[in-house]
């Protein structure tokens, strides 16, 4: 036996030290995708300076080629000055959710000032100015976008030389102002194409994390079954006798496959319920109920945890209308999040009813590690853990307390979280006594 295990590691020792068996291939040409496609960063940077540069040009061919006031001039020479910082920032920044909508605003309240202090224009031209902006902003798609532009422009065109006018093809309103309208719809229809893109890959993302742990908890589970089935069998001396020190071992294999049996289990669960969740299957069941006996079951469900504290309320607790099931989850979520990341610290759990009398308030607070600021506003989101909790090498997928905004909402509540590094958290739900009134009330 000796012999066959050092045979097994002399030759995993000679795979882990095998030179790769695809040899190096030179002469080959590397195909670069960064070298011959521009990043969001500097395509919106270009894309801003077009918008800057025509409306500057704007101004000052409706001035007849003198300068426009200072003020105007103040506004495109501040926006210049804006791009070249923003050039300086990390992507990380230009690419968050709140930076398209932020420029969009502060471009068109400023573009917008710009040709109002120049005076020149009139209130048609404002009309359609908005109207661009208003159809890149619920344009499908940027070529979608781009094709409403030019029939618009030519709209324009159109009714210019309907209406006559002191125009003519290389005046201000055919070589000027459509250029400019054509281009402020190019920006702010590649802002918010660019915003859509990311949010469906985001929630593509999400969709095939879901799949994957679906999957894999899956596939895990049915061969680790059949092991612990084995070391049943074993343990049973089905196979023979067993000595103290296996039946020990196997003691010990049976134990960590039961805790990752019931952790793919759960993680099965879970994914199944996200997919109903994401997919709106998700139904509410109602039911008469007393909050003191949702309690009652949280606390069995915890005697099994070591060293588990928590501080359970002791007030006279009112009787709900709502769905039981979904409430116990929401609970005990944070009454597990709370004991993962207390640090040793108790749960401490609170319920009332507000001054009204038809809401519930819940607290679930800890003294733990806490949540920084800027994690805050992102921990209901699916699959995002803090960086504080991955310090701590805590089991966790992420899902726990996107799974509990769901729930909340579907229960016609809110949750809110208060929290600081090194100082705990307390999450407060509240939920209506009666969700939907009872079959008595119904009748009546």
């Amino acid at each position: 036996m000796s012999e066959a295990v050092a045979t097994a590691r002399h030759e995993r020792a000679e795979a882990a030290t095998a030179p790769s068996a695809t040899p190096a291939v030179s002469g080959l040409a590397k195909h670069e995708p960064s070298a011959v496609r521009l990043s969001p960063q500097r395509a919106f940077l270009l894309l801003r300076y077009t918008l800057i540069i025509a409306t500057a040009y704007l101004l000052l061919v409706e001035e007849d080629l003198r300068m426009p006031p200072v003020p105007a001039m103040l506004l495109i020479v501040l926006a210049l000055a804006s791009n070249v910082v923003i050039a300086t920032w990390p992507s990380r920044f230009v690419n968050s959710p709140a930076f398209g909508p932020a420029i969009i605003l502060a471009d068109t309240v400023w573009i917008t000032v710009a040709l109002l202090i120049s005076g020149r224009f009139n209130a048609e031209f404002f009309f359609l100015y908005f109207f661009v902006v208003l159809l890149a902003a619920i344009g499908e798609n940027l070529w979608l976008i781009a094709l409403a532009a030019t029939a618009v422009c030519g709209a324009y065109l159109y009714v210019l030389s309907a209406t006559g006018g002191q125009w003519s093809v290389w005046t201000s309103p055919s070589l000027i102002r459509l250029p400019f309208l054509f281009t402020t719809a190019a920006f702010y229809g590649y802002l918010v194409d660019r915003a859509r893109v990311a949010r469906r890959r985001e929630q593509e993302a999400d969709r095939i994390k879901s799949e994957f742990l679906g999957t894999i908890s899956h596939e895990l589970r049915t061969p680790l079954t059949v092991i612990l089935g084995y070391v049943d069998l074993l343990l049973e001396d089905e196979f023979g006798p067993l000595s103290a020190e296996q039946r020990t071992v196997l003691d010990k294999v049976q134990a960590a496959g039961g805790n990752l049996h019931h952790y793919l289990s759960r993680l099965l669960d879970v994914s199944r319920l996200v997919n109903r969740l994401q997919a709106g299957r998700e139904a509410v069941m109602c039911s008469d109920f007393a909050l003191a006996s949702v309690f009652s079951e949280l606390r069995y469900d915890f005697l099994d945890l070591t060293g588990a504290r928590v501080e359970w309320p002791a007030a006279d607790l009112p009787r709900l209308y709502t769905d039981r099931e979904k409430l116990v989850t929401v609970l005990r979520n944070l009454i597990e999040n709370a004991l993962k990341y207390g640090g040793g610290t108790p749960a401490r759990i609170g319920a009332q009813l507000d001054a009204a009398g038809d809401t519930v308030v819940i607290t679930v607070a800890d003294r733990g590690i806490g949540i920084s600021s800027a994690e805050l506003p992102h921990i209901f989101d699916p699959f995002r853990r803090t960086a504080q909790a991955v310090a701590t090498n805590t089991q966790g997928v992420g899902l726990g307390l996107y799974i509990v905004k769901q729930f909340t909402e579907l229960l016609n509540g809110t949750i809110q979280v208060e929290s600081a590094p090194g100082m705990g958290s307390t999450f407060t739900v509240r939920i209506a006594r009666q969700l939907r009134p009872p079959p008595a009330q119904r009748l009546a």
